[in-house]
């Protein structure tokens, strides 16, 4: 069956044929990524999961390469704000940068996919105009707004990265405990042993970024 996808990706999805649409072909592709990792897809393993010949999939999407920038963009989209957007820079800001943060821990090989193939899609384009349009009000230079901008996007960024590969707290108190008990003298250690294992409150996350935000507002903005 020749490939009758286009050559060059077209961003908005074609008509749905035989029953197929390329929204299912994404989804599904999102739902292999998201349980066994970027690596396990594949256009055999989703035309599977889909229940149809592989080549079928060759009507909607040029290639493999092509099916990942599509998962990325999809999964972009869920970093978008609703507009309008709220009125006060720093809602948009922070609700953006909530957005980023669950989309990045619900899907974990998009961080992946961005090392192995950083293309711009529609959503993306989308998210750096919302967030560029959330602070173009307070009249900072270029240099200063994206300062702001790439500080609250490596915030975010690094606190997916630990959510995804830190251990369970079970499994780290359980290290903990070994770690003590393997110990022959705790008196080096007297607060961390008085202490225990300890947690970073659930809402760590918007507590920091409450307080990464009131500090740029005092160290970056006029007056």
């Amino acid at each position: 069956m020749p490939n009758r996808a286009p050559s060059e990706l077209v961003w908005d999805p074609p008509a749905p044929a035989r029953g197929l649409s390329r929204e299912a072909i994404v989804a599904a592709a999102i739902a292999v990524a998201d349980a066994d990792g970027l690596d396990a897809v594949s256009i055999r393993r989703v035309a599977g999961d889909l229940g149809v010949r592989p080549m079928s999939l060759y009507t909607h999407i040029a290639s493999k390469e092509d099916l990942l920038d599509l998962m990325v963009n999809e999964v972009i989209g869920e970093a978008l704000v609703p507009e309008p957007l709220p009125g006060h820079w720093r809602d948009v800001v922070r609700e953006i940068a909530l957005r980023s943060y669950k989309a990045f821990v619900a899907h974990p090989w998009t961080l992946q996919a961005f090392s192995q193939r950083p293309r711009f899609g529609p959503n993306a384009l989308k998210h750096a105009e919302q967030s560029i349009a959330a602070i173009s009000a307070l009249g900072l230079d270029e240099r200063t707004a994206a300062t702001l901008l790439a500080v609250v996007d490596e915030y975010a960024l690094g606190h997916a990265m630990r959510a995804l590969i830190a251990p369970s707290e079970a499994e780290l108190r359980e290290m903990f405990a070994e770690t003590l008990r393997a110990a022959p003298d705790l008196s080096d250690y007297p607060h961390l042993a008085a202490a225990g294992v300890m947690m970073p409150r659930e809402d760590a996350f918007e507590l920091g970024l409450d307080a990464l935000l009131e500090g740029l507002s005092r160290t970056l903005l006029p007056g």
